[in-house]
């Protein structure tokens, strides 16, 4: 089964374009779909219980204060999946412009045991540039870009390619590897890293799955998804409080564990291409 984790603050406008295009793409797929909907005042969770979805499960939180890994840990704790249920993190502000991309992003990881996350092309909404096509690390501070962001989208990008990382806005990985990428939470609780607020917990989790549970990263380059970008911390940039906090804290854990690599993915478009198992 696919078990589907969201966040939401007041984010009814960005439910509106998500929900239906969400479940034009899921016809066949077994899943459900965890909100979590934290104390939204604009009629979220009025307008995800009215199209009486069993399917849909909404849980209302009394409040805005849980970071981003502390709200996925919490949503995944409610959704108790098996090992080997599919879990993909979706934000709120995405919006899927085929039928097709879910399924494509499936059959990567279902096809090849040896993947632990499959991330998705990403492009800004109403454009035909890229917000995602995979992650890479510049020398400037070590720290993760997106790569080739807000260029055109081309051939080149719409193809699959292992990466070290992939943005949490949307991925899949398998309920296995989730719990498994971080531990000792505060919360009690296994998943993403609580350490990290508002930045870097993605790119942390792959990371984890990569070099600490030895499974391949890989980016999808035949989807077609639209991504506002951050829409949340636009409304409350909590992110920003923590900037240097979660810097230190990233650059600690994994100093010398990761590749500086956007010079060789610019340089060669044949880069770690990924063809399946």
């Amino acid at each position: 089964m696919l078990k589907i984790l969201t966040l939401n603050w007041n984010g009814k406008d960005k439910l509106e374009k998500l929900y239906p295009s969400l479940i034009n793409s899921l016809k066949n797929i077994d899943y459900e779909w965890f909100v979590k909907d934290n104390n939204s005042k604009d009629g979220s969770i009025e307008y995800l219980n009215s199209f009486n979805n069993n399917k849909v499960k909404v849980f209302a939180y009394p409040n805005n204060q849980q970071n981003f890994s502390e709200g996925c840990n919490y949503i995944f704790n409610k959704a108790a999946p098996k090992d080997n249920d599919y879990i993909m993190l979706l934000n709120n502000d995405i919006i899927f412009n085929d039928t097709e991309s879910i399924n494509k992003m499936l059959s990567i990881i279902k096809n090849d045991d040896s993947v632990g996350v499959v991330g998705a092309r990403l492009l800004y909404t109403n454009t035909d540039l890229l917000q995602h096509a995979g992650v890479v690390f510049v020398p400037k501070y070590n720290t993760p870009i997106h790569f080739r962001g807000r260029e055109k989208t081309d051939k080149d990008s719409e193809k699959n390619r292992l990466f070290q990382a992939v943005t949490g806005a949307i991925c899949i990985t398998k309920a296995e590897y989730y719990k498994n990428a971080y531990t000792t939470n505060k919360s009690g609780i296994s998943g993403l890293n609580e350490n990290l607020n508002w930045a870097f917990d993605d790119i942390d989790l792959c990371l984890s799955v990569k070099y600490n549970l030895g499974k391949k990263i890989v980016y999808c380059g035949g989807t077609n998804i639209s991504h506002e970008e951050s829409a949340s911390l636009k409304k409350n940039p909590t992110n920003k409080l923590f900037l240097k906090h979660n810097l230190t804290y990233f650059l600690n854990k994994w100093k010398d564990r990761y590749v500086i690599d956007r010079e060789i993915y610019t340089k060669d478009n044949k880069y770690n291409l990924y063809s399946g198992k």
